[in-house]
């Protein structure tokens, strides 16, 4: 049975009269690179800061490492590796002094991984930090969550402000590390298709409350394109079939959005008057976008 790095029971947050986190439960196994996926404002940043001991639940259990993070959360910091959104890195200090001031806080610190890393990336130890580009200084606060060898990394937004081919520099970066490093990883991330080649599981949050946790190839499954050739009905006849959330195209052909897509969908559609030419697969994102669509909608946002 895989040993569980993080588990959380019936995790709630509240502010105030505000629900940031609702009932969430969610287990990620030793060893699993783990997509937290959600659009700003899901709860993906509160869980984070709770995983870290940053923040009590208000109700439910939360176990990082078989410990609380909150009653245990110096022993915490020590086997945890974190990145966040915007990493407090100080422009004045050289690259070397940077590792050095940071490498104070921690018990054990690997000067050689270290080293290997920075020439992995081409970061120049002399060089200052205010004269590293967005995307170097990136690298950097990889670099430094991963000196004292954690048992887990926690990237939350770690891209957020990059540009494309940054980004993309960036994710080359992250995949690298997991490699050769064979770690628990957790990434929170708005920008789905950063998932795809990374993510061996991800998880849906939306509203704080969990949709989907899944395989990544399992999840992608969930929802197809399908195309069908109407040969008597009519769109209102296809909406009305289990499952369907869009409906494209004119004249005799539609794509239609089916969640679960299976055998009953196409006899289903078959008597509502269309013919199955043909079933696509989707990508992660788009499997995400259809997932969280309804929401946006009842909040007026599509």
């Amino acid at each position: 049975m895989a040993e569980a790095v993080i588990q959380t029971e019936g995790f709630t947050r509240r502010y105030g009269s505000t629900v940031a986190v609702d009932g969430l439960t969610l287990t990620v196994d030793r060893g699993q690179v783990f997509g937290f996926l959600g659009r700003n404002g899901a709860g993906k940043t509160t869980t984070i800061k709770t995983l870290l001991g940053l923040l009590r639940p208000t109700s439910g259990s939360v176990r990082v490492l078989g410990l609380d993070p909150v009653a245990d959360g110096v022993e915490l910091r020590q086997r945890i590796g974190y990145v966040s959104e915007t990493p407090q890195l100080y422009p004045w200090m050289r690259v070397r002094e940077m590792v050095r001031f940071t490498g104070s806080f921690y018990d054990r610190w690997n000067d050689g991984h270290i080293a290997g890393l920075l020439g992995q990336f081409g970061l120049d130890p002399e060089r200052r930090v205010k004269n590293l580009s967005r995307g170097m200084g990136a690298q950097l606060a990889l670099v430094l969550a991963m000196g004292h060898e954690p048992e887990l990394l926690i990237l939350d937004e770690p891209a957020t402000g990059l540009d494309v081919l940054v980004r993309r520099d960036f994710l080359e970066s992250i995949v690298q590390v997991i490699q050769q490093e064979g770690r628990t990883v957790m990434l929170s991330s708005h920008m789905v298709h950063e998932m795809e080649r990374v993510a061996d599981r991800v998880a849906v949050i939306e509203g704080g409350r969990l949709l989907a946790c899944d395989d990544t190839d399992a999840f992608k499954g969930r929802v197809k394109k399908v195309l069908v050739r109407l040969s008597g009905g009519d769109e209102d006849g296809l909406r009305r079939v289990d499952g369907v959330s869009e409906i494209e195209g004119s004249g005799d052909r539609r794509l239609v959005t089916v969640a679960d897509y299976g055998e009953a969908h196409r006899e289903a559609l078959g008597a509502a008057g269309a013919d199955v030419v043909d079933v696509v697969d989707m990508s992660l994102e788009e499997s995400f976008i259809e997932m969280v669509r309804p929401y946006a909608r009842r909040q007026g946002e599509l």
